[in-house]
């Protein structure tokens, strides 16, 4: 953990001593920008408007103003310097906040809105999902395919093969601290911003623009054929000195301009519409292609990433190629907002119809790769999710793998095992030992002891080994658990539905997708977390339900873990 956490301190100092260089330098350019540009102003007025004083004045008032140029792009140049540094510094507290638990520091990123539709009653009992969550912690995604990916695998039961899989994905990365950054640098031109890769999936899956107005095409090509036909028509009659072919060429010239006149002011809209849309995308284009091109440089040896490294190429040619491909396309589609530009725009336009010739370029791009980007993205999720666990393994190399066997086996051996969102200072850590020949374990002591804290470090350390992960243990040997809950549940006025009733629903709930799943024949064996069920009736009815509550789901397979005062429970 020291080692990480110093590298992001290190990281700290010095984009801070660079952002406060920086600054100064920029404070220093505004006063020699200022002291330039009146001075040479000056000097050139009084050096053209006073005919009697030597040529030499206004000479050096253009050089001074040449200066002020020089020191104004430079100053911008220093600024984008200063903003990237700004954005480097933040993520990097960012990861030093992450280390030491301060939540206060650890604002939502823009992507875990994509999360929000995986919370369930198990990801409210373990703090899956939203403030100070295991989701907040871990994910360093800035893709919402990356948060989907990373919120999919927590609340999805995962074969043993796929969890090693993730594994030595996330051991083989956490050697690469060098990538992992510059993947991280790549990644700020995501972070904190309005953008979103996903948009040009969805521009690769639409259909094409001509698909209802299938007439249309012809008309974007009846008038450029004519104009072009008339203006060599006009080059021939000059040639051969035929002023009535001349004519003739001519007005066809003037009438095929008119027609793409038409024509463009009919569905010019229409068109440029979809190039703005397309030229919003272009820059999550030029950050999905830095991402991928790192991608792209991994020597894969874990199974995981040869297969990611592969998603990346498309018949042969890289997806970062394929891109710019796309890009230097999507340039000739904005030159209508160039001012320098739009004159020579507004002659191709008359001539060839510039703005369809240019949307038949971005669409025979869309036809042969569009179908293609949802793929790179989606390898591209797998990517940050496995990026997101090596920089957890890094910053605890004393954290264990789980050792989870393919078997429907309800032995677990946990040792040290403490819960992962508790700063390390704090956390308390515990030896959990459950046989197959007893498969519940309950856990008693006084009030504020513990007893909940050990069935969510439980619960989340399951989930975080789901990803591939080091979990909060020195070692973990058991099942690959299904696991289910009733921690915190909640009765509702408006449905008028009592605490009591509430937690009967759930553990119904618990009971049949724990049936569910004892018959399913996958070896999934269900982890079910109790904390001090059935409080709402008198002691003695609680103490037998709770017994027959737990001797269900022991029949039922589960690997139960309940919390409780009634020590009576323990002759159960």
């Amino acid at each position: 953990m020291s080692t990480a956490l110093s590298s992001y301190e290190s990281k700290c100092n010095e984009l801070q001593a660079r952002i406060t260089s920086g600054s100064s330098l920029s404070r220093k350019l505004s006063i020699a920008r200022i002291a330039t540009a009146l001075p040479g102003l000056l000097l050139v007025i009084a050096g053209l408007s006073e005919s009697q004083l030597p040529s030499l004045i206004w000479q050096v008032g253009v050089l001074l103003i040449l200066a002020f140029l020089a020191l104004a792009s430079w100053q911008e140049l220093l600024q984008d310097q200063l903003d990237w540094s700004s954005q480097k510094l933040g993520f990097y507290r960012r990861m030093q906040a992450r280390c030491k638990r301060q939540w206060d520091q650890l604002p939502a990123l823009p992507t875990e809105k994509a999360a929000v539709g995986h919370a369930d009653e198990l990801s409210r009992d373990l703090d899956l999902f939203g403030d100070r969550s295991l989701f907040r912690w871990y994910s360093l995604a800035v893709t919402e395919t990356g948060a989907k990916t990373i919120a999919h695998w927590m609340g999805s039961w995962t074969p043993v093969q796929v969890i090693r899989d993730r594994q030595q994905a996330v051991s083989e990365l956490k050697e690469l601290r060098l990538w992992r950054e510059e993947f991280w640098d790549a990644a700020l031109g995501f972070r904190g911003c309005d953008t979103s890769p996903e948009r040009i999936a969805e521009w690769g899956r639409s259909p094409s623009f001509y698909d209802n107005r299938k007439w249309l095409r012809p008309l974007t090509w009846l008038g450029p054929i004519v104009t072009i036909l008339a203006i060599l028509g006009m080059v021939a009659s000059l040639v051969l000195k035929q002023p009535e072919l001349f004519n003739i060429s001519f007005f066809t010239f003037l009438g095929g301009v008119t027609f793409n006149l038409l024509v463009t002011i009919s569905i010019v809209g229409r068109i440029h519409d979809l190039f703005v849309q397309i030229g919003n995308a272009n820059r999550d284009l030029s950050s999905l292609a830095q991402l991928l091109r790192l991608a792209q440089k991994l020597e894969p040896k874990s199974s995981l990433l040869r297969k990611l490294s592969s998603q990346f190429f498309d018949g042969g040619v890289s997806a970062t190629d394929t891109i710019s491909k796309l890009q230097s396309r999507m340039r000739f589609a904005g030159i209508q907002r160039n001012p320098l530009l739009f004159i020579p725009y507004w002659f191709l336009q008359l001539i060839l119809f510039w703005d369809a010739r240019i949307l038949e370029m971005l669409e025979s791009w869309k036809v042969k790769h569009g179908n293609k980007v949802q793929g790179w993205l989606e390898g591209l999720g797998v990517l940050e999710a496995v990026v997101s666990g090596a920089a957890v393994a890094d910053e605890y190399p004393d954290w264990c793998y789980l050792d989870c066997s393919d078997t429907a086996q309800r032995s677990l051996i946990a040792k040290e095992l403490g819960h992962p969102l508790i700063p390390d200072a704090k956390r308390v850590v515990n030896d959990v030992q459950i046989h197959e020949s007893h498969p519940l374990l309950l856990v008693t002591g006084s009030n504020m002891a513990g007893k909940s804290t050990l069935l969510r470090s439980l619960g989340i350390n399951s989930v975080l080994g789901r990803l591939g992960s080091p979990v909060a243990c020195r070692h973990w040997n058991g099942p690959n658990c299904q696991l289910a809950s009733s921690i915190r549940v909640q009765d509702s006025l408006a449905d008028g539905v009592s605490f009591f009733m509430a937690e009967l629903k759930r553990l119904r709930a618990i009971t049949d997708a724990t049936r569910e799943h004892y018959h399913s024949g996958d070896n999934r064996v269900s982890m079910v977390l109790l904390d001090e069920i059935l409080q709402g009736t008198n002691s003695r009815e609680r103490q037998i339900a709770v017994e027959q509550v737990l001797e269900q789901f022991v029949q039922l397979g589960a690997l139960v873990v309940a919390s409780t005062h009634d020590l009576e429970l323990a002759n159960c």
